[in-house]
């Protein structure tokens, strides 16, 4: 930058606007952000939950946009700032990377020996990271527990420095770090760059603060703060602006405290954002949680006959927003999904939604990658979109203006997302845009009044992938120098549930070197010589550092910085290999080792090269990506049970059969050996996910009239006064809500729906208190509701707002109910006598936040036909969850020699039981394994079984359509029009035709040794027909969710079923309630 291009009177007016704003900035932040603390801190009252949350929500915008003021701040010599450290210190452990822009003028502040910053322990002890001025060096200083690492940038003397702000960042991976230094060019696009690396002489490497004690000052520190010696130095005299850590962008806005600091006697200097080549295009950082908001689009210019969106996209991300459009009931959503471009859109019209997608493999484009994608609504009747110039997909609609005036940008509020079920799953977009235009003319997003949470420049670090997801099939493979097995330093993040997998695999002939678990401990072998930890299993959920290290001396493992194993090396070990080769290495398992395949999370892994310095790995950029998810890790911390043994226990024996003990207090499942390791793999990945999006302990009802949950044990204190909070997701115009009675119906008390408006009834002696809405709230928003008791006096309150009241005059009425409370439905014949026919029945919809007096309700004695709240689109159909289920159907459908079975599926699983007929002898058994649907008859003597395989499997995301036909000891099976056949013996036994059909899974003892699979079916069945009969799993006279439930000739596992994201067929009993009915079900089972 020259002096020159800051001498304009306007750019001193901007200064000076500036300057005021940031004086506001100084003023209002601290006490904006306190006071958010002691909000979100507040714990949520029964009536007033939605709106804390709302207010959380807005608690997070707030410190984004604090986190996010790119402005720096002018340090005296005198002055401190102390930022809000990062939340989860557990991600700074293994790689701690800052970066700033910082501006010193040696002409007029000769060079001292100064502090810059500091993060570490309040009281200078333990681990720390430091960056100072010393000796006319910028040095990067660093402790991991042991000894002080300074690395000193001597190439460039700080003296010699330019009065801009210059690019600084440091960063630490393991015990290594590097301090780069980038100047901007004064007079061309060239920058100087430099680098200077160091690292720790033991083996400590991770990066281990106190979050009760930890601080991050910029600048100095006041006198209660005490430095580690080598930045025991005087106060910074310059500029600051705070960039990034760990790759998420700060702001010594954020800060919790200054001190010394006048901006209006020393106010920030300006930075030219373009100064450097990174950030000379505009372009906008997204971090998944912000978004820009365009109002009144067309203020620059108007829709027209052809109207044109363009957008430069890059990203790594799966699933992401693109840009939005929403008003009343249309919108219009450009998104990527799994990685390609879909458009979907609405604007009323009579046939649904419009899509175009097209996941040809020339079209993905989260590959890091910037990508152009153009929007074209042409004559207000076609829309086309384009790829980087290239036709994606065209569709047509009936001619209709678009109906917006608004945009949003990489995502939007939460309020928008909810407000349809079809945005409901809509992700922020994390990466960067560059060039927004609309019909040519282009936005900067930064200045629209409605962006929240975005920040200029598109950082490197922002589109790598340093993070895989492996599940057991899977593996990462790239080319590098390296010779492991002479000379070799290697660490990486790893979390898993299972025993055994490979981390790390290379081969050369027979050689081999490897990294693994093996059952539970960590294994190094290199040719044969194995280094092994067995202090502890480390397959507990948790994520481990792993060290791991071969010279001409020793081989060394070392987990977490604690457990340690060397093994000294013999001079014969030593083989020469080829340095220059470059060789072929793998993370997670390996297309030719014996060993397991690795399935969890793998981050930060790091290897030495020959050809580069540590750094860490971009999987993104690896050749060989098989099965392997880039994303966020999906593995979940295992149950307490798991974690630890019960007390009073001796040390469990590890069998195939073994069990978790509880007793029945303890509320804790059952978990077998089995479950943590599964003996099959899931060597076909599924399209769709196995858990489905729902909101958080959220109840689907209705689809037939009696889905209800009972709840037991109400106090007896609902008899006198009480107090209910629902929220509630309306899909029907009448429905129960809930409902609470005596055994004769006298009293009675109830919340049900009449023409999509609310009612609030009960009883007063031989009158009824009735409150009922003035509006309709059939509209699939959510909804908070209360109702109050008080004697004759009812209250009904919705949405905080609305309040109704009424009351009958009475005195003294006695009124007692049952301890029995239904929610959603009751029992056939139930509450007629005191609701209206029409609102009897269950209603559709969805319930969460219960509460009864402001204490949650929990003790569901009984479930039926209720299931999570999914969302996203729906459809006819029933679900099967993950919970593991089955449903067995009634009497009059037979399964013998001869019949005709058709059925839709769509699973969510590689592998599962679909349909299971259990005779005396023998059986009929049609399950899917690997993505291959297999039919095999038993009939006591003879086995046969036939098997066909799509060619994407069925576990492709859509329906198939499965067809058995038996005639005797012929069966055919059709698959989606592929058809294979088998004949057997050709007098077979005849089958017992009155054995009961499993739908979905069957219990385990009924399953023969050498089944495939012995898994529960999870996804969508619909159509079910035998011999042309539809099979309604309404009539089915058993289902069973996870452990035994009581039998039930009116159990229903059907209903709604969301597409993509679907429904599930039954909730299921509390732990307590299914150990109560075991009996039960298991004399059931004999009987059968």
């Amino acid at each position: 930058m020259r002096n020159n291009e800051y001498s304009t009177a306007a750019y001193a007016n901007v200064v000076v606007s500036a300057k005021e704003a940031v004086k506001n900035l100084n003023e209002l932040v601290p006490e904006l952000l306190n006071k958010l603390k002691v909000v979100e801190d507040k714990k949520p009252v029964s009536n007033v939950t939605t709106n804390i949350m709302r207010i959380r929500e807005l608690i997070a915008q707030a410190r984004s946009v604090a986190k996010k003021v790119q402005v720096s701040m002018k340090f005296t010599g005198q002055s401190s700032v102390e930022v809000h450290p990062p939340s989860n210190l557990e991600e700074l452990k293994t790689v701690t990377s800052i970066s700033l822009f910082m501006r010193v003028d040696p002409d007029k502040d000769p060079i001292e020996d100064r502090f810059i910053l500091y993060l570490g322990d309040r009281n200078g002890k333990k681990d720390y990271m430091g960056l100072a001025i010393k000796n006319d060096k910028l040095v990067f200083v660093y402790n991991l527990g042991r000894e002080d690492v300074e690395i000193s940038l001597s190439s460039k003397p700080v003296s010699q420095w330019p009065a801009v702000f210059n690019y600084i960042k440091i960063e630490r991976l393991g015990r290594h770090g590097k301090v780069y230094l980038t100047i901007p060019s004064q007079s061309t696009t060239d920058e100087q760059k430099f680098i200077q690396k160091g690292e720790a002489p033991s083996t400590d490497s991770l990066f281990d603060v106190d979050p009760n004690n930890v601080v991050f000052f910029i600048g100095g520190v006041p006198p209660d703060v005490k430095l580690p010696p080598p930045l025991s130095l005087a106060h910074f005299v310059g500029c600051i602006e705070l960039a990034s850590l760990n790759n998420d962008v700060i702001s010594l806005y954020n800060f919790k405290e200054t001190h010394g600091l006048n901006v209006a006697v020393s106010p920030p200097c300006p930075r030219y954002k373009l100064a450097f080549s990174q950030s000379r295009i505009a372009s906008y950082l997204f971090d998944g949680t912000g978004y820009a908001l365009i109002r009144n689009i067309e203020r620059r210019a108007k829709f027209g006959q052809v109207i044109r969106f363009d957008i430069s996209v890059r990203t790594i991300a799966n699933n992401c927003a693109i840009f939005l459009m929403v008003s009343e009931g249309n919108f219009f959503l450009l998104e990527i999904k799994n990685g390609f471009l879909r458009l979907t859109y609405d604007f009323g019209f009579s046939d649904g939604p419009k899509l175009l997608e097209n996941n040809s493999p020339k079209f993905q484009i989260n590959d890091a990658k910037y990508h152009e994608v153009s929007v074209i609504y042409h004559q207000l009747k076609k829309v086309i979109l384009l790829v980087d110039k290239s036709l994606v997909k065209t569709v047509e609609n009936p001619k209709t203006p678009l109906p917006f005036s608004d945009i949003y940008i990489g995502g939007a509020p939460s309020s928008i997302l909810k407000s349809r079920p079809e945005l409901s799953s809509v992700a922020g977009l994390k990466g960067c845009v560059k060039g927004f235009l609309f019909q040519k003319r282009d936005f900067n997003l930064l200045e629209e009044p409605g962006t929240i949470g975005i920040s200029s420049g598109c950082p490197e670090e922002s589109v790598m992938s340093r993070e895989a997801y492996f599940n057991g099939e899977s593996y990462l493979g790239s080319p590098a120098k390296i010779s492991p097995f002479d000379n070799f330093e290697g660490g990486l993040n790893f979390k898993t549930l299972l025993p055994s997998g490979l981390l790390f695999y290379h081969t050369e002939g027979s050689d081999e070197f490897s990294i693994a678990l093996e059952n539970g401990a960590v294994v190094l072998n290199n040719r044969g010589t194995k280094v092994k930890l067995q202090k502890k299993q480390y397959n507990d959920g948790r994520t481990h550092f792993l060290l791991a290290s071969v010279n001409k001396q020793r081989y060394l493992l070392l987990v977490d910085d604690k457990d340690k194993q060397e093994k000294k090396r013999p001079s014969a070990a030593t083989k020469s290999s080829s340095d220059s080769l470059v060789k072929t290495f793998y993370y997670g398992g390996s297309p030719s080792s014996s060993l397991k395949n690795f399935t969890g999370c793998i981050s930060y892994a790091y290897i030495n090269r020959k050809d580069r310095d540590i750094e860490t790995e971009d999987f993104q950029k690896y050749t060989e990506k098989v099965n392997v998810s880039l994303q966020e890790c999906p593995l979940q911390q295992p149950p307490a049970a798991l974690m630890s043994p019960l007390k009073g226990t001796s040390k469990a024996k590890h069998t195939q059969s073994q069990k978790v003990a509880r007793d029945k207090s303890s509320h804790l499942l059952e978990v077998t050996r089995s479950d943590l390791e599964p003996s099959e793999p899931n060597i076909q990945s599924c399209y769709l996910s196995q858990s489905p999006r729902s909101t958080h302990q959220a109840f689907h009802y209705g689809g037939v009239a009696n889905t209800r949950q009972h709840y037991a044990g109400v106090p007896d204190s609902v008899s006198e006064r009480c107090h209910f909070s629902l929220s509630l997701k309306i899909q029907s115009a009448s429905g129960l809500i809930f409902y609470v009675s005596d055994v004769q119906e006298d009293n009675f008390m109830a919340l049900f729906l009449a023409n999509g408006k609310l009612v609030f009834s009960f009883s007063v002696g031989d009158k009824k208190v009735q409150i009922r809405s003035e509006k309709k709230y059939d509209d699939g928003a959510w909804h908070s509701i209360v109702c109050v008791r008080d004697g004759s006096m009812g209250r009904l309150i919705i949405d905080r707002l609305t309040v109704f009241e009424d009351k009958v005059q009475a005195n003294n009425v006695p009124w007692h109910v049952s301890d029995s409370f239904f929610v959603g439905g009751v029992p056939p014949g139930k509450a007629k006598r005191n609701i209206q026919r029409n609102s009897a029945y269950s209603f559709t919809g969805c319930l969460k936040n219960l509460q009864l007096d402001g204490r949650r309700l929990s003790s569901v004695a009984e479930t039926f036909g209720v299931s999570p709240c999914f969302e996203g689109l729906s459809e006819d159909g029933t679900y099967f969850s993950e919970e593991g289920g089955y449903v067995v159907l009634d009497e009059s459908f037979e399964l013998g020699l001869t019949f005709e079975l058709v059925v839709e599926v769509r699973p969510r699983v590689a592998s599962a039981v679909l349909l299971h007929v259990r005779a005396s002898e023998g059986y009929f058994i049609m399950y899917i394994h690997q993505g291959v649907v297999v039919v095999l008859v038993n009939d006591g003597t003879h086995e046969f079984s036939t098997k066909v395989s799509p060619r994407q499997g069925v576990c492709d995301g859509t329906w198939h359509r499965i067809t058995v036909i038996r005639d005797a000891n012929v069966v055919q099976l059709d698959v989606d029009s592929e058809i294979k056949h088998v004949v057997g013996p050709v007098n077979p036994r005849s089958v017992d035709t009155r054995k009961p059909v499993f739908i979905g899974g069957t219990p385990d003892l009924f399953l023969p040794e050498h089944i495939g699979t012995r898994k529960p079916y999870v996804g969508c069945m619909k159509n079910l027909t035998i011999n042309q009969s539809q099979a309604s799993f309404s009539k089915a006279i058993l289902c069973i969710t996870g452990e035994p439930v009581p039998i039930s000739s009116s159990l229903w596992v059907g209903g709604r079923v969301h597409t993509g994201q679907v429904a599930s067929p039954s909730q299921g009993n509390t732990e307590t309630n299914r150990k109560n009915n075991h009996a039960h079900i298991q004399s059931y089972l004999r009987a059968i």
